[in-house]
């Protein structure tokens, strides 16, 4: 696929890619981190102040326990007076406490947990108003039953408070431990994200590398046997990019030479062979040359030949015609 992409925008892809896995990193790791906030967020604004409403809660009925008990065991009326608006004030902030702690406990166990807090807090809620009618009324053995009745009731509602305290304080502990687990993953991931971006990063540098490099240096094989003389040189150009073209126009224009060469040696070849021609049809001619300077000697000695005998005939005519004239 690469190769039918052309080099600046294969460029483009492969840096376009690099930068889509760093944002997608990122990404992962903001949204990691905005987890992590909103578990962190979740202990400090949730289970902490759970937990601190639970334990004002407990502190707010211990310190009525301590009043009212002394409140009903007391002689003095204006310590007394003082130990009722305590906490009657006491009271009202247990009461804004407690409403808070039903918004802020969740879950099946914690609600379990919170009933058993209501029912013995009103338990003891009503033994208390009961034994304060009795104290109105003047009976003299309120203080036995502050230790027999109220007391055991009083303990049962700090009882039931306490495992609910406790239970707050295991869920803080959970999501804390929860929130360094977040924290740990998220370490994890972002490093498992980064890693995986180095890796597809250097893959994506090497395979674009790799298919700009490996024609290059095909065409530059291809042109170094075309300097040598070398024109069998087989190269398969594929690819239209950039390098693949430049690949194919070697390829091109090495069949052009290759024919070119062909040409050439197919006319010197008729050269040489018209050259052998020639130098046959020299000897030829130079036999037959031979031929003629010798029958033409031939045909000299025979006319010296015939002059001596045409020169003996008119010497033999004069010779007669001499004795003719004589005689």
């Amino acid at each position: 696929m690469l190769r039918t992409l052309r080099v600046g925008p294969r460029l483009g892809l492969g840096f376009g890619l690099i930068l889509l896995i760093t944002a997608l990193t990122a990404g992962i790791g903001i949204w990691r981190i905005q987890t992590l906030a909103a578990d962190s967020e979740r202990v400090s604004t949730v289970e902490m102040e759970r937990q601190a409403q639970v334990e004002r809660w407990a502190a707010g009925l211990r310190l009525n326990w301590v009043r009212t008990e002394a409140f009903l065991k007391a002689i003095d009326r204006e310590y007394m007076d003082q130990l009722q608006a305590s906490t009657e004030a006491t009271t009202g902030d247990i009461a804004q406490t407690v409403q808070r702690v039903h918004t802020l406990v969740t879950g099946d166990a914690g609600k379990a947990l919170l009933a058993n807090v209501d029912a013995a807090q009103t338990a003891y809620t009503q033994r208390l108003a009961e034994i304060r009618e009795l104290y109105r009324g003047g009976e003299p053995n309120v203080p036995s039953l502050v230790d027999k009745d109220l007391r055991p009731l009083a303990d049962k509602t700090l009882t039931a408070l306490d495992a609910l305290r406790q239970h707050m304080a295991q869920l803080l502990t959970e999501s804390l431990q929860r929130s360094s687990s977040v924290a740990q993953t998220s370490e994890w991931i972002l490093g498992a994200c980064a890693l995986a971006a180095i890796a597809l990063g250097l893959a994506l540098a090497a395979l674009v590398t790799r298919s700009i490099v490996q024609p290059v240096q095909r065409s530059r094989q291809l042109a170094q046997a075309i300097a040598q003389g070398d024109l069998t040189y087989a190269l398969e150009a594929t690819g239209s990019d950039e390098p693949g073209q430049l690949l194919q126009t070697l390829g091109a224009m090495q069949q052009q030479l290759a024919g070119i060469v062909g040409e050439v040696r197919r006319g010197a070849e008729g050269v040489a062979t018209a050259s052998a021609e020639i130098a046959h049809g020299n000897s030829d001619l130079s036999a037959r040359t031979e031929q003629q300077a010798s029958a033409l000697e031939e045909t000299s000695a025979s006319m010296e030949e015939l002059n001596s005998t045409v020169r003996q005939n008119a010497d033999n005519a004069r010779a007669a015609n001499q004795l003719a004239l004589k005689a």
